[in-house]
């Protein structure tokens, strides 16, 4: 009878090719999971060998009890679960450290290359150089040492691999003796290496090629775009070359297509201004969108227009050379050097449109402003772009504009003014008690407020004392940029104190009846949150704030300046309110990273 039962079975029924299947793939899964912890939780700041003996333990032992247990299911269930776990442990362990914002980009940018993998083959680049590849992608391979052209890969590697290894958005090289490079990291601006005018020219040819440009011509400005990849980031960079007597200049864009893809909810905007702003379109009317400059005003217009939907309403804009292309949308573009004629002549034109909704990035004329408003009844929605630093600079400059207070008033329905504050490192910033006085002064509750975090200002060292570089942030301290808005409706109190003469302080007294917020107050609550620090919010609210931001020098081997005994004595001038805050702050100091 055995022999018999043997017999029957058929060749291969010990095997099921599913479940084979499923634990292969779990497999194949949670090793890549372990190679991407393997590197993650060095940038993440946590001991790499504890966990990484930890995951390895799980992944080892999940398998091992799969084959001891009884039952497929109850095994793999155990599996399953162990690989659950020790997802959520080392997320949670990660959340300590630097939290996990980041993940989501580095989820989307993982999907995207997926996507590409199978269309195109990946480029590979050299550890610690820049791949320049022209417009379609194609790499052209590192000329030979012993060739003139070598000159120029050599230059061009210099000028770009620091700034796009620290995530420079722009990068500048003016033609001198010496040639001055400069870029901008999170609206900050720094030094780049220093170069000699032939390895200026040398780097301007290279790039010039590789984006396609005349060779030829080196009077008459050009534009064109270029790729790169560096250590695993691609860039797409817009070029714009520039002759003059001392040679040519050159003005890099990184990504520009992203700069100013933003939607309304990821601008900063609290969950009290959402409500507000979109309860207000349902009426039509003209709103104030301010900031000084280089303190993302063309992203917050572009926001803006983005939250209405294209292609139920009929949107127009009219921008001095559009810096973004938006779906659905007619963009009208204006010289840049357009005289006020003219705006008022293209303003005209637009309005016998009769879009439903009308963003104007900036106006100059009077003629423009007084047509604009009048065409903002309901239910016309009309946004007005101007260099302000507070709801009261720009309500101030729209009456001027207009000329007419009644007209100027009439259906201004919303002011909103932001700034640009960038956030503190989440890996390397430092804690500190604040003093009591200072925080009374900051209008903060000392018996709330019992920690505020800084900038560092010394480098990170382990048990040995060896500088430990923050790879999270290139040692600049600080990573990303959020808005901070201050959003004044004007209703009818508003609009009587206005019209009765009222000062600035009675419009202000009127204002805080809305229960919103000032400037300063929301950029003091993200200081107590912990997003950015006392020295980053006096920097980005002074006055001379249009500069966006101060030049910082970075040198290997000069260590950033000590702090001061007391950290809380740095809050010692205290903002006012209404009032911007007298500038203080640090120079952040990035470390060398050449080719």
């Amino acid at each position: 009878m055995p022999l018999a039962a043997l017999a029957t079975i058929q060749n291969g029924g010990y095997v099921n090719p599913w479940k084979v299947g499923i634990i292969l793939i779990l497999l194949i899964v949670w090793a890549k999971l372990l190679t991407w912890i393997d590197k993650d939780s060095i940038e993440a700041r946590l001991a790499r060998e504890l966990v990484n003996s930890g995951m390895m333990a799980a992944f080892a032992g999940g398998y091992l009890l799969f084959f001891m247990l009884p039952g497929f299911g109850l095994a793999f269930g155990v599996l399953i679960g162990l690989f659950v776990v020790s997802i959520i442990v080392y997320l949670f362990m990660r959340s300590r450290t630097i939290g996990l914002a980041d993940l989501k980009k580095q989820l989307a940018d993982w999907w995207h290359g997926l996507l590409k993998s199978g269309r195109k083959k990946q480029v590979k680049a050299a550890v610690g150089q820049v791949l320049i590849m022209d417009k379609s992608g194609a790499a052209e391979p590192p000329p030979d040492e012993d060739t003139p052209e070598f000159l120029q890969y050599e230059s061009a590697q210099l000028f770009l691999t620091k700034p796009l290894r620290l995530g420079a958005e722009t990068l500048d090289l003016v033609a001198g003796e010496p040639t001055v490079v400069t870029y901008h990291v999170d609206g900050m601006k720094y030094d780049g290496d220093a170069m000699d005018r032939n390895r200026a020219g040398a780097a301007v040819q290279y790039l010039k090629h590789m984006a396609g440009l005349d060779m030829n011509e080196r009077r008459k400005p050009q534009t064109g775009t270029f790729r790169a990849l560096m250590d695993g980031k691609k860039y797409t960079i817009q070029i714009t070359s520039l002759g003059s007597a001392s040679g040519e200049s050159l003005k890099l864009i990184t990504n520009p297509k992203d700069r100013q893809n933003f939607t309304l909810d990821a601008m900063g905007f609290s969950e009290e201004q959402l409500a507000t702003i979109r309860a207000s379109k349902e009426g039509g009317g003209l709103v104030l969108l301010g900031a000084p400059r280089a303190q993302g005003l063309t992203s917050l217009c572009y926001a803006m227009v983005r939250d209405h939907d294209a292609f139920l309403f009929h949107v127009h804009t009219i921008e001095r050379v559009p810096e973004f292309d938006m779906e659905g949308v007619t963009q009208n573009a204006l010289a840049a050097n357009a005289p006020p004629a003219e705006e008022a002549k293209l303003v005209n034109w637009v309005v016998s449109q009769e879009p439903d909704v009308l963003m104007v990035t900036s106006v100059e004329d009077p003629k423009s402003a007084q047509d604009l408003s009048k065409f903002s009844a309901d239910p016309r929605r009309v946004y007005v772009g101007m260099r302000a630093g507070s709801t009261l600079d720009a309500l101030k400059q729209w009456r001027k504009l207009v000329g007419d207070d009644s007209l100027a008033l009439k259906n201004l329905k919303m002011i909103i003014v932001g700034r640009l504050v960038r956030r503190l490192c989440l890996a390397c910033k430092v804690g500190y008690t604040p003093d009591p006085t200072t925080l009374k002064k900051l209008n903060m509750n000392p018996d709330v407020v019992g920690k505020l975090y800084q900038a560092r200002k010394e480098p990170m060292r382990d048990a040995k004392g060896n500088v430990i570089p923050c790879t999270f942030c290139n040692d600049l301290a600080f990573k990303g940029r959020f808005g901070i808005y201050e959003v004044m409706v004007i209703d009818d109190e508003i609009r009587s104190v206005i019209k009765a003469g009222g000062a600035d302080n009675q419009i202000k007294q009127a204002q805080r009846k809305q229960r919103g917020r000032m400037l300063q107050e929301v950029a003091l609550a993200q200081v107590q949150a912990g997003e950015t620090s006392v020295e980053e919010v006096l920097r980005v609210l002074k006055p001379d704030s249009e500069s966006g931001g101060s030049t910082h020098r970075s040198s290997r081997g000069s260590p950033p300046p000590a702090p001061p005994s007391n950290p809380s004595s740095r809050g010692s001038v205290p903002p006012s309110r209404g009032s911007a805050p007298p500038a203080r702050g640090r120079a952040p100091q990035p470390r060398q990273a050449g080719p």
